[in-house]
């Protein structure tokens, strides 16, 4: 027998009709989903962790708590930089680690990179720490590269008074802790609010909960509901797509395109009519074109020649000659399309920087091989690496990814793509007939004169 109304039993329902929906599509995931709670004492965080990590298990998914190291620290002097930087690191090792593991599909963090913005804003406040050490704490910890892996971050709140007496309620002492006065607690609550209102915009999704008056279950719905939504972005996200409609006809359906008024007219059409629609459906929409920022990248005499591996993919075991993906919502921007091409250039081959990139787009290309093919269009830029060592970081390297997704890489001339050719997908073939036409691969004209 359960305690559930009819209600809650309706809900349960809902939520669990969602979750199974979702653990279908998890298989696709580069990564696990990550959630971070942060907070006050006694809002009700472990329980609430507890509860999100059963339902995710019932529910197929293979979940990982990593649990908060204030409790395990062998630091003793709490309160100060060595203690909350051996935290705040431990939960970042937690963290990476996690990404490696390509079995976990939801890793929920018990304090992390959040909470280390507040406990340092906290240090800076109460004068344990000095104005240079603060300033280098959230400049280590807020970097982008940490902060772009939180996926949510849970902020669990209740008054003062009542963590007080959740904390007493069963206990058989009434000496009250360091941090547990009510004028710390308000002091912790100003920290976890100024640190929300300088950094909240550096995570892609912050929820704050207050639980003074509030069940365990209630706060546990309403934190499953947001973190299924959560988790719908993350498996589906919204992508970038332009009315079919307004792409110029002068863009034939297969072939690499330089002409610059025919490239810039697209860019144009990109950047006045661009919509965010979910990949799912933008996927199978015939009325939308994907725009896919696109890099071929060189190194003096040679281009960076890379083989996908990624089974179910339909690049899977093909050679490219560019890096590049999908437009992003999180990429908006005056420069969408460049802000784009850069993240994925960090996300496929862990470049960023030591490079220069063409002002312009040198051309369009664009294949119908099938249906699906030809509702996206690679808008190709030129990239000139301005280090040798970052070529040689580049070449013969193997760019791992979970779940079994890996790039791989190495710097070639151009006459060594003859070996390949047949093996290249259908816009690196494009790419060789207009840049090395002397190779005399594919129709004698680069351009399809036959189109």
């Amino acid at each position: 027998m359960n305690s559930f109304s009819s209600d809650e039993a309706a809900t349960i329902a809902i939520l669990e009709e969602q979750a199974a929906r979702l653990r279908s599509q998890f298989d696709y995931a580069k990564r696990p989903l990550i959630i971070e709670f942060s907070g006050l004492p006694k809002a009700g965080k472990t329980r609430t962790i507890s509860i999100l990590e059963l339902f995710f298990k019932r529910n197929g998914f293979k979940v990982d708590v990593f649990i908060e190291r204030a409790s395990i620290a062998p630091i003793r002097t709490k309160g100060h930089l060595h203690f909350n930087t051996w935290v705040s690191c431990a939960s970042l090792q937690g963290m990476l680690e996690a990404l490696s593991k390509p079995e976990l599909d939801v890793f929920i963090l018990d304090r992390g990179v959040f909470d280390a913005l507040v406990w340092t804003h906290w240090l800076a406040r109460t004068g344990k720490i000095t104005v240079d050490e603060e300033r280098a704490c959230y400049e280590f910890f807020a970097m982008s590269r940490w902060t772009d892996l939180v996926d949510l971050v849970l902020i669990m709140t209740c008054d003062p008074k009542t963590s007080i007496e959740r904390e007493y309620s069963n206990q058989l002492t009434t000496k009250r802790g360091t941090i547990m006065s009510e004028d710390t607690l308000r002091q912790l609550k100003d920290s976890i609010d100024d640190t929300r209102a300088a950094h909240g915009h550096r995570f892609k999704a912050i929820e704050h909960i207050d639980t003074t008056g509030k069940q365990s279950r209630e706060t546990a719905v309403n934190i499953a509901n947001k973190t299924l939504e959560v988790l719908t972005n993350f498996l589906d996200e919204e992508i970038c797509v332009v009315p079919a409609d307004a792409v110029s006809k002068d863009i034939p359906s297969k072939g690499l395109i330089v002409e610059h008024a025919t490239v810039d007219r697209f860019v144009e059409v990109v950047n006045v009519h661009k919509q965010f629609i979910r990949r799912s459906k933008a996927e199978a929409d015939p009325t939308s074109i994907q725009p896919i920022p696109c890099a071929m990248i060189r190194w003096k005499d040679q281009i960076l020649l890379l083989r996908r591996n990624k089974k179910g993919h339909a690049l899977h075991e093909k050679y490219l000659l560019w890096a590049g993906g999908h437009v992003n919502k999180s990429d908006a921007s005056a420069s969408i399309l460049l802000t784009a091409l850069e993240r994925e250039l960090s996300e496929e081959i862990f470049i960023k920087g030591a490079y220069e990139i063409s002002e312009r787009p040198v051309g369009l290309v664009r294949t119908d091989e099938n249906a699906r093919a030809s509702r996206h269009i690679g808008v190709l830029y030129e990239i000139t690496l301005t280090s040798g060592d970052v070529a040689l970081a580049l070449n013969q390297q193997e760019f791992k990814e979970t779940r079994g997704t890996s790039m791989s890489g190495r710097l070639v001339k151009p006459e060594s793509l003859r070996e390949v050719y047949d093996s290249l997908n259908d816009w690196s073939k494009f790419m060789v007939q207009h840049f090395w036409p002397e190779l005399r691969l594919g129709p004698e004209h680069p351009l399809f004169s036959e189109l």
